[in-house]
């Protein structure tokens, strides 16, 4: 084992121009949780030199968590990667991506791993080298039951992330926590209140979501028979089934519930990005053409 069994701190670090610009540019950005992933593509790669950009979001609550590339890939290669990755990951502390175990530290594998050890890994053969990914340089962060991990990744044939580069990563992850938290902030004070019964409770059908919905804008069930055309007493089973699965007691806790109900809390914000998200300028550049999957 190489040196990063030895304690890895953060240190003070001189001014940095490309640092300070690419805090300007992620802030100056003000991204939800839909846009900040392609933001921390665009700014992690080219502040670290990157070659691939991953952002991975774990849910402790429901085990359930999003994983996404900052180059298009086949989804099932990497659904078989993400497979091999979670039978290898409690192998070394660097895969469990446990916040007490990073800390504020960006770490490499070269901090835990000789070049011989690292290729003679299982998660190694099966997980990175058939992606074409060598080197690999993380820091993770939490805000309440969500793990956000951010790692960039260099091609075989590539040297290590420098003690520089690591040193600026470390100076970019407070801004990075920071602008998750707003993310979140941005992102609820958008959601209508069908997004929030939406996501808080996924087991409402389509129709007690419109229900739903509609007794959160004051609609009386007559109003809602009329607007859905059905009959008042449908509309009455389906205000009974929101109370029983919301545990609320009446119109006027369905309607405080959907405008003021936490919709994160037992789901993740599994949400889909689109490809303009997609970096790779600065590979294009170099003329390398990197694959993960």
């Amino acid at each position: 084992m190489q040196a990063a069994e030895r304690a890895i701190t953060p240190k003070s670090r001189p001014h940095d121009a490309g640092l300070a610009q690419e805090i300007i540019v992620l802030y100056e950005a003000e991204p939800d949780l839909l846009s900040l992933p392609g933001a921390l593509f665009a700014g992690v790669g080219r502040l670290i030199d990157a070659d691939v950009v991953t952002y991975s979001e774990f849910h402790h609550t429901s085990g359930e968590f999003r994983s996404m590339l900052s180059i298009e890939d086949d989804p099932a290669r990497r659904a078989q990667g993400i497979a091999a990755f979670a039978r290898h990951m409690h192998s070394h502390a660097f895969w469990g991506y446990d916040p007490a175990f990073f800390g504020e530290r960006a770490l490499r594998e070269s901090d835990f791993f000789s070049d011989e050890e690292f290729l003679a890994l299982p998660i190694a053969q099966e997980v990175f080298l058939p992606s074409n990914a060598r080197h690999i340089m993380s820091i993770v962060m939490q805000h309440e039951d969500y793990v956000l991990t951010i790692n960039g990744y260099r091609v075989i044939g590539r040297s290590t992330f420098s003690d520089a580069e690591r040193d600026r990563l470390e100076a970019f992850r407070p801004h990075i926590v920071r602008s998750y938290r707003q993310a979140f902030q941005r992102t609820l004070a958008t959601l209508t209140p069908a997004d929030r019964l939406r996501i808080a409770f996924p087991e409402l059908t389509p129709r007690q979501l419109e229900v739903g919905s509609w007794i959160a804008r004051g609609k009386s069930n007559e109003d809602i028979a009329t607007i859905l055309d059905v009959g008042v007493d449908t509309v009455k089973a389906h205000v009974k089934a929101i109370h029983a699965k919301l545990g609320a007691d009446g119109r006027l806790a369905i309607a405080v519930i959907a405008h003021t109900i936490p919709p994160f809390t037992r789901m993740p914000p599994l949400w889909r990005i689109g490809e303009d998200v997609w970096a790779g300028a600065a590979r294009r550049e170099r003329g390398r053409q990197p694959r993960m999957s």
